[in-house]
């Protein structure tokens, strides 16, 4: 029985490689989404998404671990092995993988430097749309830019832990601030944060000084 990928996968070979600063790896249906800027000569660059070749393109846990078997963190700097860019309408960013390889460490962005890859974008894809207990957390199909993930400052980010409704009993954790003067309500879908406010009570937090990755997930 394997205990990892093979360093090689007949038929598939590495077309490129690219090093990113990690800001998400964030559920996805089975697995994850991991998602950062490129790191080019020490300075940041565009946005990076590796995908897997399944429909919701999430990334399985065997396609993301290093060669020792660990998981990539929030703000490792890592070299990921690709196959091909898989641009799409909503997510220009995505770059199919290559499950055939380890993702590689390479070090650590320090936290003072992470204002230096911070976006400033005039709204997180407009506002307006909203569904059940969230708010401007939706984007009318059509309004999209291709641009699908930013990293952002706010000055609070409160917390909400609790059921979504009445009818709805299962907990979940919501994230509300308020960015260019616009508020907004969307899941936190950070596991470890996530299951950081799941293990306590039912309630508001609040964090100040957040920096934020959101991301535009696929059509609903």
């Amino acid at each position: 029985m394997a205990l990892g990928p093979s360093p090689h996968i007949p038929g598939l070979s590495m077309s490129y490689s690219r090093t990113l600063v990690c800001f998400a790896n964030s559920r996805k249906t089975s697995g994850r989404c991991v998602a950062g800027k490129e790191f080019r000569n020490g300075k940041p660059s565009e946005w990076f998404r590796p995908v897997s070749s399944r429909v919701s393109h999430e990334v399985s846990e065997e396609e993301r671990r290093y060669q020792d078997g660990r998981d990539p963190q929030l703000l490792e700097i890592l070299t990921v092995p690709c196959l091909s860019p898989q641009p799409l309408p909503h997510q220009q960013e995505n770059h199919l993988l290559d499950p055939g390889l380890y993702w590689q460490r390479e070090g650590t962005l320090p936290w003072v430097d992470v204002k230096d890859w911070l976006d400033a974008p005039p709204s997180l894809w407009g506002n307006g749309q909203s569904s059940y207990a969230f708010l401007n957390n939706r984007v009318p199909d059509g309004y999209e830019d291709g641009t699908s993930l930013y990293l952002v400052s706010v000055d609070s980010l409160r917390v909400l832990v609790g059921p979504k409704s009445t009818d709805y009993p299962k907990r979940i954790v919501r994230g509300e601030f308020i960015y260019q003067g616009a508020t907004y309500r969307m899941s936190i879908t950070d596991p470890v944060l996530e299951r950081h406010y799941l293990n306590g009570n039912d309630g508001q937090y609040s964090r100040e000084k957040a920096v934020l990755c959101v991301s535009l997930g696929d059509p609903f």
